[in-house]
C-alpha cells in the first residue's frame, strides 16, 4: 500500500531504461519532470539530466533522507500495480510521455 509512482528514463546511451520509484510520491513524478525540463540545459546529456530528475523527485519534492521510500533500478516493463501512471522521459530529446488516469 502507498501512493506509488515511477519515472522511467530512456537514452541511446543506456543499455536499459532507468526507473525511479517513489513509494509515497503520488503525482510528484510528473511534477519533478516538468520542474526539471522547465529550467535544464542538460537535454541530450543523459547522466546529468537523470541526476537532476532524481534529485527533484526524491529530495526536493520527496524529502528523501537516504533511508526508505525511494529506489532506482533497471526498467523491466510495466508494473502490476498502478497507483499513478508512470512518466517516461527520453533524455536524448526531452520528450515526455504521460497518460494521467481520468
Amino acid at each position: 500500500m502507498g501512493d506509488r509512482s515511477t519515472i522511467v528514463i530512456t537514452s541511446k546511451q543506456f543499455d536499459k531504461p532507468i526507473e525511479f520509484y517513489g513509494h509515497w510520491s503520488g503525482e510528484d513524478n510528473i511534477t519533478a519532470v516538468r520542474n526539471v525540463l522547465a529550467h535544464t540545459d542538460r537535454i541530450g546529456d543523459p547522466s546529468y539530466l537523470t541526476a537532476q530528475i532524481f534529485y527533484e523527485f526524491a529530495i526536493a519534492l520527496g524529502g528523501y533522507d537516504g533511508n526508505l521510500s525511494f529506489g532506482i533500478h533497471q526498467y523491466q516493463g510495466p508494473d502490476t500495480w498502478q497507483d499513478n501512471p508512470p512518466v517516461f522521459v527520453n533524455a536524448d530529446t526531452g520528450e515526455v510521455t504521460y497518460e494521467p488516469v481520468i
